[in-house]
């Protein structure tokens, strides 16, 4: 073998073999140089871009596209009137990845060559792949940008009560959106034209007004401006250049907005010195961190095959310390938290998203002992949480073929197992709080749900619902429900405790953060495929 033959790659040798087999050649040529070629599409419209082009060489066609319904994806050449039935000297072909249909790949040729059905087959699922890792990186992309956001109101607002100056506070504030935004230059003015603080600007004059300030505004490109408004009462402007990221989006100008107006409540405080007007305004804008948060939770349950799952998340403030989540891991089981963090607010609801965020890490595929996964949960808690900050967990694998339960309780509710017949099961503690006893020890407990069976897994702030006598609801009355109503599914139960719990307070209102989460096995399960 030459030097040359043995530097070859491996495209080169499926050519080679391909052309000793003549009836084959024109087939698997094509397919090779497009395998060869796919790893370079970094984009979507990369890939279809190559799809097409090969496409149109296979078929030796002067003109075509990809027509996915409603406009061209890919075109060259003129296009036919109507693409799924472009007519005589056309060829029209489904370009599809199991039920997923990515359009139809129309193409001028008399015929289409078995090389062309052959090329969409195999790279249907390699666009289907593509989708689907640009869809978990931009979730993952998102989910980082929110905790960090969730992160920065929390350091604002920590930071906040600790400033009594105007120029402390403008300070803080700049230094948040240089930080949050990558603002080149900022400029911060009181309500009479004076300069309170500025970044990244040349030495500026004192105050500025009229046509100086707009020379400034032209000449640093200040394009966004902000108004530090509080009810009735102005503290100035806020003016900013174009961040080095590029442009703001909706929800940046949102965010940006709630920084400005968190900040601006405190100077109506030092203003005033009257923290209770503070807190309206910090609780006003804190509204939008609960809309952050609540991107933390799942927004579409898991519903094995067999199985409902319903949940509910009612936070006492704007901002909450409980959490719940339920997947699907690698090993296709079932998995379920709920947790309660101490406190409430958002240093609760940032205790929430690490607890989270953690836990997710930790169990995203098969846990083989939950004991030992919360006594690494709990180290990690240690290390990173605020002091007097701790939580409650209930944490299990369902599955869902059998209905065995594994679960741990970190001093959390019990969570109900009412079975279809029997006595009601309570899932009690299997270990310490998280986060509160360095080297605590934890132990897996286990059960078997069958069918008709229901799991409710609840925080503190369902049960412990007073009346106007002070009577706490309990978890007998929620079992109460779900024995009193043995038809109803998942979201159903939900429903009818969240009734029955609203009727309990009978005008009142939560004590704490509300969370429950009803997992429910159908009494007929369905037919399963073997094989």
């Amino acid at each position: 073998m030459s030097a040359d033959a043995g530097a070859s790659s491996p495209f080169d040798r499926l050519r080679e073999l391909s052309l000793k087999i003549p009836e084959g050649a024109r087939e698997l040529l094509p397919l090779v140089d497009f395998l060869e070629a796919f790893p370079l599409q970094l984009t979507e419209e990369s890939l279809i871009h190559l799809v097409g082009m090969m496409s149109m060489g296979i078929a030796r066609a002067g003109q075509g596209g990809l027509w996915d319904g409603r406009r061209w994806l890919f075109l060259k050449g003129n296009a036919p009137a109507f693409p799924l039935h472009p007519g005589p000297g056309w060829v029209s072909l489904p370009w599809t990845h199991g039920d997923e249909l990515f359009g139809h790949m129309v193409l001028h040729s008399t015929e289409a060559p078995p090389a062309l059905e052959l090329l969409l087959s195999v790279s249907g699922p390699l666009l289907a792949w593509r989708r689907l890792e640009a869809l978990r990186s931009e979730q993952n992309r998102a989910l980082a940008l929110q905790f960090s956001r969730l992160n920065a109101l929390f350091d604002l607002t920590r930071h906040l009560g600790g400033v009594e100056t105007r120029e402390g506070l403008a300070e803080l504030l700049l230094g948040t959106l240089v930080r949050e935004f990558q603002m080149p230059r900022l400029l911060l003015l009181g309500p009479e034209g004076e300069v309170v603080a500025s970044r990244g600007l040349d030495e500026v004059p004192p105050r500025l007004l009229g046509e100086e300030l707009s020379q400034v505004i032209a000449t640093e490109g200040l394009v966004h401006v902000h108004e530090l408004q509080d009810q009735d009462r102005s503290h100035g402007f806020i003016y900013g250049a174009e961040p080095l990221t590029g442009p703001l989006n909706e929800e940046d100008e949102l965010f940006l907005q709630t920084l400005v107006n968190l900040v601006t409540g405190q100077f109506t405080a030092l203003d005033l010195r009257e923290s209770r007007i503070q807190s309206l305004r910090m609780e006003k804008d804190l509204e939008t961190a609960r809309n952050i948060q609540q991107r933390l939770l799942p927004r579409h349950l898991p519903q094995p095959p067999g199985w409902e799952c319903a949940a509910v998340n009612l936070p006492f403030q704007a901002v909450g310390g409980d959490l719940y989540d339920l997947w699907i891991s690698r090993e296709s089981r079932l998995h379920v938290a709920v947790g309660d963090i101490s406190g409430k607010g958002l240093p609760a609801a940032l205790v929430m998203a690490q607890l989270s965020a953690f836990l997710r890490a930790m169990a995203d595929q098969r846990v083989r002992d939950w004991g030992g996964l919360a006594r690494r949960l709990n180290e990690r808690m240690n290390q990173v949480r605020d002091r007097n900050r701790f939580a409650t967990l209930f944490a299990a694998s369902l599955n869902p073929l059998n209905g065995n339960l594994r679960f741990v309780n970190a001093g959390h509710n019990p969570a109900l197992l009412i079975p279809d017949q029997g006595p009601i099961q309570f899932l009690g503690a299997t270990g310490p709080i998280i986060g509160l006893l360095p080297g605590a020890e934890f132990r897996e407990g286990s059960t078997v749900m069958g069918p008709g069976d229901t799991l409710l897994i609840f925080t503190d702030g369902v049960v412990e619902t007073e009346n106007i006598a002070g009577v706490e609801l309990g978890p007998e009355a929620l079992a109460e429900v779900v024995r009193s109503s043995p038809g109803l599914g998942a979201e159903e139960l939900l429903e009818a405790i969240l009734v029955r719990t609203f009727e309990h307070m009978t005008g009142g209102r939560f004590r704490d953060d509300a969370t429950l989460v009803v997992i429910r096995r159908k009494a007929v399960m369905p037919a399963l495929r073997i094989g």
